[in-house]
């Protein structure tokens, strides 16, 4: 009871000046944290109105390129004009409560177009043209009397853009307030930013594009900014601090709530100059005193330090006094830009958002005092608790050490008796608590002890037995695991590699794995027997223990190599894994291939013969039937023409049944300079008529300043005709025939595109081969030939088809050969 009541008081004690210190050091690491995360959420969002600006900065330069692509005409620059607008916020009156208005204003105050000389031949002004055209290469006749944007645009190189700075007539105290102390819609500050750019064609100037950024779409980024509310406000207080501004790169001010802190000009077209220590008191009352953070030491001496900062590409947090005498923090971000003027920096300048001290450590002082007040209630409730814990200890700690402390001392002496050898001891203790429950499992303990020590002394006896048996099967298996050609390999249930024999070894080109080596780093080398291997085990883990086969073709050092891969279960019912059997049937099926294609090659030179000594005499007979005919019709030359284009067609015939008779051989192209356009018009002569009948629309399209080229012109007229009439057949009930002729890198390109039955993927392979057809008939050498006729003059073909489609044929022909008929690019 003691042990338990001390301990108790001490940690009461302890607790409460613990939890005295842990609120003090709460309370300020509590107020630490808000403010920094209140500092951080200040300065990211200054960063974020930061690039936005740049994103902004970057559209504007985007839609003056756009620009400078239209045809400089007032339909196209009025068009662009009123297709480029935002919304702009502020309060339609004086009066600060009476509510707000959302109007849409055009993005660019003036847009112009100006020659050479530097005369504005179009000028659009809000929207509307304007008739008042200027020589504004003169400065003292643009709009601020002292602008220099057309000299500066047109030493820019095409596509470059120059920006100028703010440009605006300035606006005083009164003339924005009106002898209000909050008012937002007195005499507006209406500036422009120039975006100019040079229109050149060929390298001769034609004229400068200009854009006038409306000065107010950059103050909507900082105007509705309130730090201290989650939600925008359509004008902020600047006697709270909590406000915006945006300054340049010079350190003037660009927008702030007060209009006579902008940067703006007087009117003889001079800056105004900033306000400083030496300002007098006329000017201070009469607001003509913009803000430059550079000189604005005098009020804060930060205030210069943010300005250096944001030109050096840096962003931070501040504390600063306004000219109002409100103190706040300040956080700054630079505005990345490097167009125009702002091209020396690479900054446009910066933004800050400010927020008044006592606000903004707010959150930070009302999380304290909850602090101390929780703290408070819950020492309160400690003393409470602790109380009766005391009293609730003292009454239960006699009862509970005399039900627990003898029964306790007879399962000790219990467990010595085992100790010492004597396995049958039992404790005898009535009771139904816990103590109770482990003398009974106790007694069930030393019972069950006995009887598996004899169970035990009976197996070691059967296990001596087996041994000699195992030992002498498992060298039985070993020898022939070893010793067998077939490659063998074993995996356990969790697809490791339990054996590997010599043999798998040897045609895997592997060495003995590493136990519980992962069968995927075995076959590492292997990714086409792992894929199989993966989609086995796959198969393998859904219950169907069926053995698995599968013949695997794959590529090795410019080889070809066919295994026959089969996957069996070690056991049926367990489950305890599977073997894989791995045979190298790569000479047997290189033999099979060989024996195929001599049978194949043979049978082409008996059917050649028999096709030379069948169809060579009658067309003997043919062509000097048709010349005989050719010399009766004279003076009829249409006629004549047609049994000359008749005669050459069985002349074409004869060349076939001698190539069909060369196949198998080397033969010698007829090569002569010939035009491609010459032969695939004669070629599509032959099938228009077909085409017709077929109802098949045939489009041609071929260029006609294609180069002669050095071929055989009757052997691709071969060619051509094969593939157009194999397009014809698989379109039986009409379609489209597209025949495009081109040059491309050095390669007369003829694409042959039907939208036929297609062929199918698992034939597309065997197309080349003779005697090899899809269609039902035909001796299947047509495309043979072909392929032989055009890898011959050195070109390629390939098919592409899908079933339902339709098939384009693509054949290539090297323009330039060398002395030896080779490509030149090859050569």
């Amino acid at each position: 009871m003691l042990l338990s009541l001390l301990p108790l008081g001490l940690l009461l004690f302890s607790s409460q000046h613990n939890l005295r210190s842990v609120e003090q050091l709460l309370r300020e690491q509590t107020t630490k944290a808000f403010d920094a995360q209140a500092t951080q959420a200040l300065q990211g969002r200054a960063k974020l109105v930061a690039a936005e600006v740049t994103g902004f900065l970057r559209e504007v330069e985007g839609d003056l390129l756009d620009l400078a692509l239209l045809e400089p005409t007032l339909e196209n620059y009025q068009t662009f004009s009123l297709n480029h607008s935002r919304q702009l916020w502020h309060r339609p009156t004086l009066d600060s409560d009476s509510g707000s208005s959302r109007e849409v204003a055009l993005l660019y105050a003036e847009m112009a177009y100006i020659n050479s000389d530097g005369v504005e031949v179009l000028r659009i002004i809000d929207g509307k043209p304007s008739s008042k055209y200027r020589n504004v290469s003169i400065p003292s006749q643009t709009s601020y009397k002292t602008e220099l944007y057309f000299e500066r645009a047109i030493n820019q190189a095409s596509g470059e853009v120059w920006v100028s700075r703010l440009h605006g007539w300035h606006v005083g105290h009164d003339d924005q307030r009106w002898g209000q102390l909050e008012a937002v819609r007195g005499t507006p500050y209406r500036g422009v930013i120039r975006f100019a750019t040079p229109v050149r064609k060929q390298g001769v100037l034609q004229g400068v594009v200009v854009l006038s950024l409306d000065h107010r779409h950059l103050m909507e980024y900082t105007q509705h900014i309130s730090p201290v509310w989650e939600a925008d406000v359509i004008t902020p207080s600047y006697s709270s601090g909590n406000y915006a501004f945006m300054f340049d790169d010079q350190g003037w001010m660009i927008t702030h709530p007060k209009y006579w802190d902008i940067r703006g000009y007087d009117e003889s077209g001079e800056l105004v100059p900033p306000y400083n220590k030496d300002s007098t008191t006329a000017e201070i009352k009469s607001g003509r005193i913009p803000f430059n953070l550079f000189a604005a030491g005098f009020v804060h001496p930060n205030y210069p330090l943010v300005a250096e900062a944001v030109l050096r590409g840096e962003s931070g947090i501040v504390e600063t006094v306004n000219i109002g005498g409100s103190n706040k923090i300040m956080a700054y971000a630079p505005i990345s830009y490097s167009s125009g003027v702002y091209s020396k920096h690479k900054v446009f300048g910066g933004v800050t958002i400010g927020a008044q001290i006592d606000q903004f450590h707010q959150p930070a002082v009302a999380t304290s005092s909850l602090i101390r007040q929780q703290i408070n209630a819950y020492l309160k409730q400690s003393w409470l608790v602790i109380s009766l814990t005391v009293m609730f200890v003292v009454v239960t700690a006699y009862l509970l050490s005399d039900s627990i402390i003898r029964p306790l001392l007879m399962l000790t002496e219990g467990t010595k008796k085992m100790i010492r050898g004597n396995l049958s001891p039992e404790v005898k203790i009535y009771s139904d608590d816990e103590v109770g429950e482990l003398a009974v499992s106790f007694n069930d303990m030393v019972a069950e002890l006995n009887q598996r020590r004899n169970r035990l002394m009976q197996t070691l006896q059967a296990l001596r037995r087996s041994r000699k048996e195992i030992i002498r099967e498992r060298n039985f298996k070993q020898t022939v695991f070893e010793n067998i050609e077939i490659g063998l390999l074993t995996f356990d249930v969790g697809s490791k590699v339990t054996s590997v024999n010599g043999s798998a070894c040897q045609i895997l080109a592997i060495g003995r794995p590493k136990p519980d080596c992962s069968w995927k780093k075995l076959l590492a080398g292997w990714p086409e027997l792992q894929g199989v291997l993966e989609r086995w085990f796959a198969v393998e883990r859904s219950d169907e223990c069926t053995p698995l086969r599968e013949y695997v073709t794959l590529e090795r050092k410019g080889r070809t190599l066919t295994y026959r891969m089969a996957m069996f279960p070690l056991s049926f019912r367990q489950q305890e894994g599977w073997l894989l059997t791995l045979e190298d049937l790569t000479e047997r099926v290189n033999m099979r291939q060989q024996m195929a294609r001599m049978d194949r090659l043979a049978s082409l030179g008996r059917m050649s013969a028999g096709i030379a000594h069948e169809v060579r005499n009658p067309l003997t007979g043919v062509s000097l039937l048709l010349d005989e005919l050719h010399d009766r019709l004279l003076g009829q030359e249409d006629d004549q023409q047609l049994i000359r284009q008749a005669l050459g067609e069985i002349e074409r015939l004869e060349t076939l049944v001698n190539e069909m008779l060369n196949f198998s051989s080397q033969s010698i192209a007829k090569l002569a300079s010939a035009s491609i356009v010459s032969i695939v018009d004669d070629t599509l002569l032959l099938v228009r008529k077909q085409c017709q009948r077929q109802r098949v629309a045939l489009v041609e399209n071929v260029a006609a300043d294609l180069p002669d080229i050095v071929l055989d012109a009757d052997r691709l007229k071969q060619v051509l005709l094969n593939l157009l009439n194999n397009a014809l057949e698989a379109m039986p009930d009409g379609g489209e025939l597209q025949v495009v002729v081109n040059a491309c890198d050095g390669n007369i390109i003829i694409k042959i595109i039907d939208t036929g039955i297609g062929i199918a993927a698992d034939q597309l392979s065997f197309i080349f081969e003779p005697f090899f057809t899809s269609k039902g008939h035909g001796t299947g050498l047509g495309l043979a030939i072909s392929y032989n006729i055009i890898s011959d003059r050195g070109g390629e073909i390939n098919i592409d088809s899908k079933v339902g489609s339709g098939t384009v044929v693509e054949v290539s022909l090297p323009i330039k050969l060398d002395k030896n008929g080779i490509p030149a690019s090859l050569s």
